[in-house]
């Protein structure tokens, strides 16, 4: 096992920890230094591939791709009209 750290996968890795934990502010070194032990032991590579896997499941996000098409107005869209707003009772 070597002790050097690869410092491109170190940053790469503790993004990916960063981006997982919902992007908190502060601590930047809590998932630098999770992503350095994480490549020093000996499992990162069976750990490396689950999170791979899990950002490739999760994309695309639940909204379908666009189809670059303008929107379609509202079946309704004639029906409706825009109304002048309520005054209070007694302003002119």
């Amino acid at each position: 096992m070597s002790t050097q750290v690869d410092v491109r996968k170190q940053r790469e890795l503790a993004y990916r920890l960063w981006e997982e934990r919902g992007r908190p502010v502060g601590r930047p070194d809590e998932d630098w230094f999770e992503a350095e032990r994480r490549l020093l032991s000996d499992d990162h590579e069976a750990s490396s591939a689950a999170v791979d896997e899990a950002a490739r499941e999760s994309f695309p996000a639940s909204d379908p791709p666009s189809p670059g098409l303008p929107d379609r107005p509202p079946v309704n869209a004639k029906k409706r009209k825009a109304s002048a707003p309520r005054r209070p009772p007694g302003i002119a």
